[in-house]
């Protein structure tokens, strides 16, 4: 018998309640097999569809990447893949699909779509345009809650402010705010506006229903699984420039640094 288990860290990721989870903040903590778990919950609903994206194609398909790992897991599951269009089909009728949104006109190719779950490996690697326009295609009449998921590696910009809340003032994880929930209100001038509670926002926005978000970060040593099969990665990560060091590998327990910079 086969078994596909999560480790603990990636268990809190897949359990969180957010509207909007992101995980990561570091090279090898199993980022990508938490995402290719995540639609697997919902594959018995014959309505359900989900869609992973990356900013490339050849980041899905090259060797070892995304499309590799889905073969290791979704078969398992019943999924059959479609090669050609990039997407897996279940016995039910539920589809995972992959997808990449290179340029940032790309985003209007998405128009029309209704994806109960969206996913984004590599966040950072997206633009804000991008992530925040695709919460409109974030709708479902299949009885799954609409809902976001994404991975990420810390690096300064758009995401790093997105996050702010969740990193302490030396640029790492705070580790006490770890898959806290806060809840975000844009407002008309297009600044968010951030809450401690869904109350706090409703009473604040009454007019805007607010999105729930939190961040989990996790690191190598998280992916013991890995650490077991390749124990030389630490040394890879420890032979890198100090500031790809600081950002891929980091604290040992809060994960890469999101303030460093050449």
């Amino acid at each position: 018998m086969i078994e596909i288990r999560p480790q603990p860290r990636q268990e809190h990721f897949l359990s969180s309640p957010a509207d909007v989870v992101i995980y990561g903040g570091a090279a090898g903590g199993g980022k990508t097999f938490s995402i290719l778990l995540e639609p697997l919950r919902n594959i018995q609903n014959k309505r359900f569809g989900a869609v992973i994206f990356r900013r490339t194609f050849p980041e899905i398909t090259r060797e070892g990447g995304m499309w590799d790992e889905a073969l290791a897991i979704y078969p398992l599951a019943g999924g059959k893949p479609n090669r050609t269009d990039m997407f897996y089909r279940f016995p039910s009728g539920a589809k995972i699909s992959f997808a990449a949104m290179q340029f940032e006109d790309d985003k209007e190719g998405w128009k029309s779509a209704q994806i109960p779950l969206i996913e984004f490996d590599q966040l950072e690697t997206f633009t804000a345009g991008q992530f925040f326009y695709l919460f409109s295609r974030n709708r479902s009449t299949c009885g799954v809650r609409p809902y976001i998921r994404a991975t990420c590696n810390p690096e300064p910009g758009w995401l790093a402010d997105f996050l702010d809340w969740w990193i302490a003032e030396d640029g790492y994880a705070n580790l006490e705010r770890s898959g806290v929930l806060r809840w975000m209100v844009r407002l008309g001038d297009d600044q968010i506006a951030w809450f401690d509670t869904e109350l706090q926002a409703k009473e604040a926005h009454p007019d805007i229903p607010p999105k729930s978000v939190t961040f989990i970060p996790a690191t190598v040593y998280d992916n013991q699984e890995l650490l077991q099969r390749d124990p030389g990665y630490i040394a890879n990560l420890k032979a890198l420039t100090l500031v790809d060091r600081e950002r891929l590998l980091g604290d040992v327990q809060r994960g890469g640094n999101w303030k460093i910079k050449p």
